[in-house]
């Protein structure tokens, strides 16, 4: 008989930190958090073996091209984090870079002989320990959720690693940040997002250069004009086409409404010789655009969004659509998608194209993410290269969630809702259940496994999550942003639970809670002040207070549209959460980080003295976890902690009460 999930299963769940693989010399490798070093494994034989430089937190694994090495990342005792190679024949540590930073994204190039990689010029102990230095602050943009203020040596620069001579060369200086780096297939130029000639307040605005980076004095070149390029949150690695004459690079349509928010993504090709970038995709009703922002599935961490088949110059790369993250092929020549593996599962990393094959990273509601290979011929098939968590999968009763589309009482769009049940659910019993709100609000749930929400399960509670209005993947007129702060977002989820229990008599109506984290975490702080449907309720690293996070977020607002700076005032308060307090008035819990940037926690301070203030006998309790940024802790002992607040609480007032 299988265990139940537990709190020490969700913080210690298995986390992969990247793969490859090897057709020449059919090898798999890969790192996570649970890993001693890098795994290599013998697709032949079935042997592993493993590589370690003997630091900690080892990831990012990539093979040498003729897979005779292993490039990796290793914080190193006394040097940092840097870029390791292993010897495949013998296990020797090869080369090292030699930077003070922290190495990030290493990229062989195409002779096997660089490693390409960037960099924060911060040290990682400067990372954790606070500065003594004086802060100069002269225009926005000047601090970032979870590394705090951007300082003169904090930008991202990129570096050249000589593995034969075993040297490290800076490739960028100054004041501005480079990244998403990579290779042409002569090994002679590469590519980078850069955002040297935008202002620092455009905080995600990037563009596209090349260097010709062994020339006598290499320099970059911007090969893009009035388009900008994808890097957040989820970057797209720019690909140069197979003849080195172009780079295909996802940037966001220049022509969308700034209203609905975040703009769709399109792939565009962008000559290397600076000529006029061409569109090469246009969207359809099965792939509007060519990104996806999965809420949660693990992000592919380690594995690149686009791969071009160097044979025929199609294009493969995931996007998300109807809670899925689906693989599709842009055929070279062709404007159009098409899915080339789709269905209940949400892909979200591929790796380089060899032989007409592919790795991919997936997951599914019950299977938590696996490296699988494909044959890009017979796409459904597929062989399973390495699963993540199998001790979960192997001792743990997994609950199966169910999902269901409704159209919206505005006849506007459908919302897709997802109801995982209690473990071991008996027929006739009813039990409580938490609606739990995604965050964003662009962002939306996949098919994808959850611990979380597993534990939950485990505990005896239904979780109820869907995707309202502001959520991405359901096509533009749902994903616009208007809709998520509006009120149609706000009916769109009191409907979703009305549809659960129409459609689910297991679930109590009488001992329902919410909760959710930022975007997620205002709409419960709205829908705890607007209605009283719910009995308990726990708001997690929320948005309380327009005006403290116009200040005081890394990202800023702006008064622009108002006659007056006092009307501008007057708006922020009206659609503050925290200003509707004196109608909260259920149990109500705060899990907050200290170091968070995004949704600061004056916020979370401000919320709770407002709600204690106005009803000094309602259970109000605020929990701030140190050396925690705009997230869940990622210390396990702090991790653990939190899960504990929230079962604690769900348990006394919906099951005890």
């Amino acid at each position: 008989m299988k265990r139940k999930v537990t709190m020490e299963d969700c913080c210690e769940l298995e986390r992969l930190n990247g793969g490859d693989w090897h057709a020449g010399r059919g090898l798999v490798c890969w790192a996570s958090n649970q890993t001693d070093g890098v795994k290599v494994k013998s697709l032949s034989s079935g042997a592993v073996s493993a590589l370690t430089a003997g630091g900690r937190g080892e990831a990012c694994p990539r093979f040498s091209p003729d897979g005779t090495r292993v490039s990796f990342l290793s914080s190193l005792p006394g040097k940092g984090r840097q870029v390791c190679v292993g010897m495949l024949d013998s296990g020797r540590i090869s080369a090292c870079s030699s930077i003070r930073g922290a190495a990030m994204d290493p990229v062989w190039s195409p002779d096997g002989r660089y490693i390409l990689f960037s960099s924060s010029q911060e040290t990682e102990e400067r990372q954790e320990a606070p500065s003594d230095e004086a802060v100069v602050i002269e225009d926005f943009h000047y601090k970032v959720d979870g590394a705090g203020f951007i300082r003169p040596d904090g930008h991202v620069q990129l570096f050249l690693l000589d593995t034969r001579e075993n040297t490290t060369r800076q490739l960028t200086f100054g004041q501005d940040d480079w990244m998403h780096h990579n290779w042409s297939p002569d090994g002679k130029t590469i590519v980078a997002a850069g955002n040297q000639n935008r202002p620092k307040e455009e905080s995600i605005g990037f563009d596209l250069y090349v260097m010709d980076v062994f020339a006598e004095k290499p320099y970059f070149r911007q090969i893009s004009r009035d388009l900008t390029i994808v890097s957040y949150p989820n970057p797209i690695r720019p690909v140069f086409t197979p003849d080195g004459s172009a780079v295909i690079a996802g940037a966001l349509a220049p022509d969308a409404d700034p209203a609905l928010g975040y703009p769709p993504a399109y792939f565009f090709r962008f000559p290397v010789d600076g000529g006029e970038a061409v569109q090469i995709f246009r969207p359809d009703e099965g792939c509007y655009q060519c990104v996806q922002f999965p809420y949660n599935a693990f992000c592919g961490n380690g594995l690149d969004k686009v791969q071009v088949d160097p044979e025929t110059g199609d294009i493969y790369f995931v996007a998300g659509w109807q809670g899925q993250g689906n693989l599709y092929r842009l055929a070279a020549g062709e404007e159009h998608a098409v899915p080339l593996r789709a269905g209940k599962r949400v892909i979200h990393g591929l790796s380089r194209i060899q032989d007409g094959k592919m790795m991919i990273a997936e997951g599914l509601s019950g299977r938590p993410e696996a490296y699988l290979l494909i044959d890009l011929k017979e796409p459904q098939k597929d062989l399973m290269l390495v699963q993540s968590a199998e001790k979960v999968l192997a001792e743990c009763e997994l609950s199966q969630a169910e999902d269901f589309f409704f159209e919206t009482l505005d006849g506007e769009s459908r919302v897709h809702g997802f109801v995982l049940p209690p473990a071991g659910r008996k027929e006739g019993e009813t039990y409580p259940a938490v609606l739990y709100i995604h965050g964003g609000p662009h962002p939306f749930y996949t098919y994808g496994f959850t611990a979380e929400f597993q534990c939950l399960a485990s505990a005896g509670y239904g979780v109820l999550y869907c995707n309202p209005r502001g959520s991405s993947g359901y096509g533009p007129v749902h994903q616009n942003y208007a809709r998520s702060v509006d009120g149609c977002a706000f009916t769109d989820i009191l409907q979703f639970v009305d549809e659960c229990l129409r459609r689910f008599p297991w679930i109590d109506r009488e001992r329902l809670g919410v909760t959710g984290g930022s975007y997620g975490g205002y709409m419960t702080n709205w829908i705890a002040s607007h209605t009283k449907r719910f009995r308990a309720y726990i708001t997690q690293r929320s948005v309380a207070s327009d005006l403290i996070g116009y200040a005081s977020s890394d990202m800023q607002g702006s008064s622009a549209g108002f006659d007056h700076f006092e009307e501008f005032m007057m708006d922020a308060l009206r659609k503050s959460p925290v200003s509707y307090a004196e109608n909260i008035d259920r149990p109500f819990l705060i899990l907050h980080g200290e170091d968070d940037l995004r949704c600061p926690v004056e916020g979370a301070h401000q919320l709770f003295t407002a709600v204690k203030d106005t009803h000094p006998d309602l259970p109000v309790r605020l929990v701030i976890f140190p050396k925690t940024p705009h997230d869940q802790p990622r210390i396990p002992a702090l991790l653990k902690r939190y899960y504990q607040e929230m079962h604690q609480w769900f348990d006394k007032y919906l099951k005890e009460g």
